[in-house]
Order: structure tokens, then sequence, then C-alpha cells
């Protein structure tokens, strides 16, 4: 109301003192720039009208007193000029401003002093130079822009009209593989902190065979209820000296320095640390990037108020405390599990160390040296014939034990994985390609530079399940801390003799991840990639029942991971029989902002996220994108506890597949426990070992779970 009658009030004094300057023509000009001019000042945090207004004015007062081409470009510069005006005050942005006033002086120069069209010319070169200048060296929220001056805007403009384009010519936004537009649109949005609800309908074919669908309760749980927001942490390795209380189970999963920049890895670690979860640092080995995460830089504005609070201090005759110069701040990184594979990265320790360990003369050594090496450090894969295998003692390394004894004791490393395979290429050890190599990646490694690294795609540790048990329980008493397997489904025979192992000892992994044959990699066979291991919501059940037939499905922790990507897929993997999971590419999606350019293992990837080209990794900004990563991850959480409270349980550990149906024919759906039927006679039961519920923080929770922190851009 008060809005509306300033309008008029304004709009009529305007008018009357237009009237009595020059008539009825000047009373109208007068009477529109008074309600204008309301309307700018209502609206000035919604610029756009306030942007139309200033621009009308500015075109009227043209109009009248000069020509109708004044009009225009009064009216194109106020336009310009409430751009720059708004930007600063808003966002306290420079940028615009600066661009704006070079582009008009650029403009003016060539205008005066050479022609009209030369003006055009030197403003709009002025004006991509600015902006180029901004994309390059001042912004780090936008991989793109820092990497592709200039060139990254059009990405921008693709997407305003991508909606058009893709719905006459090109494809609907589900059908993009691995990931769809869709489901990439709302883990950007998550990453962000913004509002990434749904309008009008999901766009996916509902009915479709194949399609899973969550059951809903028809009394969902209160969100008043006490854990309405919180869930207690799963305790995992309940039998080892320091357990490990995990507070989410929804955590990131194992990518290695190498296949990531140092910056993509430092921004997950600390994105974990913001979003109370771990990750894994796979099996390139444990570096500073995981442990100390993001370093946030100096500002501008730390370093002002440090000399202007010295000029205080030494114009106050150096009384009171110096003030301190600011430094870098380490933000810290999250929870690690640490993951060892084939080729033990960062844990080597080679044969003539190991001989020097156990006292053997490295220069004149016999087959009963490399028996004594073997047994002492735990190479139980090794059999007669590859001892006597010339080629063999040249890669043979082992485990250094006294390294990840000392490792253990540090409480951010709170379990061990020993990788067996990996979702992308079963059967294949991990390859790091050589233009990946850079020379602190090779010494870390202890790889040469220049020849692709392959990893070994078994262990010498063990070749068999008594084997691999044994050296499972020889780290589990190394460690104190939970150590688990990491294996893809394929033949399940393994399978149940880990589960006989199991039963008949008492002894087994502390965990088991399944990864799904749909899991990515940088680089991967398209031979192993498209067709070899079973898919994650395949996998899932093939274990669970297995363990459950033999009576010791609580006696580990399972760990999904495979293309998880959004709540749901959380919550149907949970229901499927796992007890957590473990997300990668999700993360590089809505965290480090990766586009899928799928250029991973070319060195050449254009977000500065798969690389270690140091031209593209510094368009990688860790200080922003571990925010996201947290957010994402934040999300995740929040949807999964609205999951829960809409199916009618309070905790993710009981759900089962009773609570998720599958379409097997069209109009035809069953409860996938009826597909997959539980073979203990439990119905899904299982009896996880829970810490206690944490306190309710008013600061970080609302009703629905972690607060986002909303980023800008």
């Amino acid at each position: 109301m008060f809005w509306t009658l300033a309008t008029i009030v304004t709009a009529l004094l305007a008018g009357l003192f237009g009237w009595t300057q020059g008539g009825h023509s000047l009373a109208l000009v007068f009477t529109l720039l008074g309600a204008l001019s309301v309307f700018t000042i209502h609206d000035l945090r919604r610029h756009k009208h306030a942007l139309a207004s200033g621009t009308l004015i500015a075109g009227l007062i043209g109009g009248y007193y000069l020509s109708w081409p004044a009009a225009v470009l009064c009216a194109v510069l106020a336009f310009l000029v409430q751009l720059a005006v708004f930007e600063f005050t808003l966002k306290r942005s420079v940028l615009l401003p600066l661009a704006l006033t070079g582009t008009i002086l650029a403009w003016f120069a060539g205008w005066h002093y050479f022609n009209p069209m030369t003006g055009l010319i030197f403003g709009l070169i002025a004006f991509l130079m600015l902006v180029g200048i901004d994309d390059f060296y001042l912004q780090r929220k936008h991989s793109i822009r820092r990497n592709f001056p200039v060139l990254g805007w059009c990405r921008y403009g693709f997407e305003l009209i991508g909606d058009e384009l893709r719905q006459y010519w090109f494809m609907a936004d589900t059908e993009e593989k691995p990931y769809d537009r869709e489901t990439r649109r709302f883990m950007y949005r998550a990453g962000k902190g913004v509002n990434y609800n749904l309008g009008f309908g999901t766009s996916r074919d509902y009915r479709a065979v194949g399609s899973i669908h969550l059951l809903n309760e028809m009394f969902p749980v209160s969100e008043k209820k006490d854990r309405g927001n919180r869930l207690p942490p799963l305790v995992i390795g309940k039998k080892r000296r320091t357990p490990y209380h995990c507070a989410w189970p929804i955590n990131i999963s194992g990518m290695s320095w190498g296949a990531l920049s140092a910056e993509a890895v430092a921004a997950l670690s600390s994105g974990a640390k913001l979003a109370n979860i771990h990750m894994l640092t796979g099996e390139g080995g444990l570096t500073p990037y995981h442990i100390n995460g993001v370093t946030k830089r100096i500002t501008v504005d730390q370093v002002f108020h440090y000399y202007k609070a010295l000029i205080k201090y030494n114009l106050g005759l150096r009384r009171g405390a110096r003030p301190l110069k600011p430094e870098a701040k380490v933000v810290g990184g999250g929870r690690i599990v640490l993951q060892i594979g084939p080729a033990k990265f960062g844990f080597r320790k080679s044969l003539k160390d190991c001989m020097r360990t156990i006292g053997i003369n490295t220069g004149d050594f016999d087959m009963d040296d490399l028996r004594r090496v073997a047994e002492a450090y735990h190479l139980l894969g090794l059999d007669e014939e590859m001892l006597k295998s010339g080629a063999l003692n040249d890669d043979l390394v082992g485990l250094d034990f006294d390294k990840v004894r000392k490792l253990a004791e540090d409480d951010q490393i709170v379990m061990f994985e020993i990788k067996l395979a990996q979702g992308a290429k079963p059967g294949q050890g991990g390859k790091l390609p050589k233009e990946k190599i850079t020379p602190e990646l090779a010494a870390f490694r202890d790889i040469p530079m220049g020849k692709d690294c392959f990893s070994p795609n078994a262990w010498d540790e063990f070749c068999d399940v008594p084997s691999m048990m044994s050296f499972v329980k020889a780290m589990q008493d190394l460690t104190g801390k939970p150590v688990g397997i990491k294996i893809v489904v394929g033949q399940d025979k393994h399978i149940e003799e880990i589960a006989e192992h199991m039963a008949r000892t008492g002894e087994g992994p502390d965990f088991i991840t399944i990864d799904g044959g749909e899991g990515g990699t940088g680089a991967a066979p398209v031979a192993l990639a498209d067709h070899m291991g079973e898919p994650i919501l395949h996998s899932i059940p093939v274990v669970d029942n297995i363990l459950r037939k033999h009576g010791v499905r609580n006696e580990t922790v399972l760990i999904a991971s495979g293309q998880i990507a959004k709540g749901s897929d959380v919550a149907v993997a949970i229901a499927m029989g796992a007890d957590m999971v473990n997300i990668a590419r999700g993360n590089l999606i809505g965290g480090l902002g990766c586009i899928m350019a799928k250029r991973c293992h070319t060195n050449h990837c254009p977000v500065g996220i798969a690389t270690q080209d140091p031209r593209l990794r510094r368009g990688l900004d860790p200080e922003d994108k571990y925010v996201r990563t947290a957010n994402y991850n934040m999300v995740l959480q929040r949807d999964l506890l609205i999951i829960l409270k809409a199916i009618g349980v309070r905790t993710p550990w009981e759900l089962t597949r009773n609570h998720i149906s599958v379409v097997t024919a069209p109009l035809v759906s069953k409860k996938v426990s009826e597909i997959f039927p539980y073979p203990d006679g439990s119905d899904g039961r299982r009896d996880v070992v829970l810490g206690d519920l944490p306190q309710d923080d008013s600061e970080h929770l609302d009703r629905f779970g972690p607060k986002l922190i909303k980023l800008e851009g």
C-alpha cells in the first residue's frame, strides 16, 4: 500500500511540476519520470525492473531535450551504467564497472579521433580484453572460463538455449550416459546450494520396464521426532582396537592423486571434512593433499586491514600488541580411508631393502633368500615357479609394514582398504598414462618418467581366499583399525569361500566394498568397461545373500559403489543390502564441476580435475570447489533423511528389499524381495552396531538435515 501511494503521489507531483514548467507535453513526461523513479527505488534489489525504469527515464529525458537518436544513446548508456552500479553495490564486484568504463572510453576515443565505426570496434575489443583478463587472472569460481577466457562464456549461452535445441534436434534430458543431463543439473545445483527441486513432474518414464520405485508409508515418520535431522553413526570394525564410528552412510570413493590433480584431491578432502564424512585415497597413496586439504589464499581485504592496523600501531607509538601478519589458512582434510593396491604406491619397499632389513647380503642371494623375503613380507602369493622367474626379482616389492604401522597411529586415518579390483576394469590393475606423470608423481610413486604406469593386476601377498584372509588378519593386527577388501562381483564362488571362512574362524574383513561393473575411471579398456563385472544393483543382493546363508552377515559391513548420484540411488543401494555407499563421479560433477568431457585419460581435462597440466589445473579453485563438494554430499544426506521418513523408518539400516519394487513388464511390478528372496528367513533384518545419536545442533542443522552453504555463480 505504501509503495502504491508513493507512486501515485510522486507521479502527480512530478506531473504538476512539469505542467508548470512547460505545459501538457512536459507534464506527461514528468509524470512518467516520477512513477518510474519510485519503481526504481522499490525494486532496487530486484534490479530487473529498476534497470528498465532507469533506462526509460534516460531515454525520455534524452528524447525530450535532445533528439530521438540521442534518446537511444542515453538509454543504452543508462542501461550499462546501471548494470555496473548494481553489480558493484549488490555483489561488491568491480569487474562490470571497470569493463564498461574501459569500453566506453575506448568507444569514445575511436569515435572522437577516427569515426563512429572505429569507435564501435575499439569498444568491442576493449570489452572482450577486459572480460578475458577477469576470466583468466581474477575470477576463480568457473574453471571453464579460467582455462578458456571469453570462449568459455559460449557454454553458458548454449545452456540458456539448450532446452530449445534439445526439444527439436538433440537427445532428451534422460538419454545421455553415464549421467544424463537431468541428473547432472541436479548435481550442479546441489553443489551450489541453490534450489534443486523439480517442477512440473519427473521427465523419467515412470512405467518403463526396469524402473525402480521406493514404496512410501501411508503414515510417514513425523519431522518433529528426535531423529528428524540426524543419524547415529555406524560402527565399523567392532572387534578392532580402534573401531570407526562412521557419521554418515554416504562417503567419497577412492580417486588417486595422479588420476586427479592435486587441487581436486585437496578440494575433495576438505569437502569431506565440511560434510562430516570420509574419503578414500585411491591406490595412488596417501599424500599431503589428502591430509591437509585446501589452503586458503590471503585476501586483499586481509592485507588491507593488516597494513591499516600496522599504520595505526606505528602512529600510536607502538603501544599495544603489534598486528599479526595474515597467513594462508589450512582448512584441513577429512577422515581418510587409506586404500592400498597391488602396486603399494606410497608403501613400496624394494627387494633389496627387504633383504637388508632381514639381514640378507644383496650382492649374493639364492632361492632360499628369496623364500625368506617372501615369508617375512607376507608375500604368500608367490609360488616356486614365480620365485624362479628371473623377471620377478626386479618387479618384486614388499609392503612397508613400518610405514603402515606409523600411519595407523594418525587419528585422521580411520580404516584401510585392500583393493582387489575396480569396477571399470576388473582383472586389470590401474593405469596412469605417461602424459600425467610429473617428476613429483614419479618420485612419490617410485616410477619412471615417460612410460605408462601399470599397476599389477594381482597381489604378490596372496593368491586365494585363505592367503588373502591371512593378509587381512595381519593388517588388522598391525594397524588395530578396520581393514576391508574391495571387489567386483563376477563368479561368486570366492565370495562363498570368504563367507565359509568367516563362519568357520570368526575372522574376516571388517568391511567389503562392492564396486559395480558400471564404475568409472580415467583409463580403462573398452572390452572391460563395457562388459566385465556385474552391475552394482545385481551385485549387492548376491553378496548380501551369501553372507546371510552362512550366518555372517552381521560380522561385516557392505559398502556399495558404482554410478550412485542421488539420494534415491543411496536409498535403493542400502535397501538392496548395502550398509553404506561410496561415490566418486558424483563428487567430480556436483563438487568439482566436471562437465563429462570424457578426456580423463588424455591429460586434457578442460576443468582441471583429471589432469596434471598446470595450465588446466589453475582453472580449478579448491577454495570454491571444497564447499561445493560438501554441499553436494549434504544434499544427499538431506535427501536420504527425507526418503527414510517417507518410507516410515528411522535409520537407513531398517530398509529392506520389501521397500522397493521394480517394473518387470508393462503394468507389472514386483517387490525386489520376490526377485532376490532372503535365504535366512530374516526378511532383510540386520543387526548393525550403532553409536550414540549426535546432539542436536541448530546452528548447522535444520528440520531436513545439514544446512547448505549457498554459493553465487
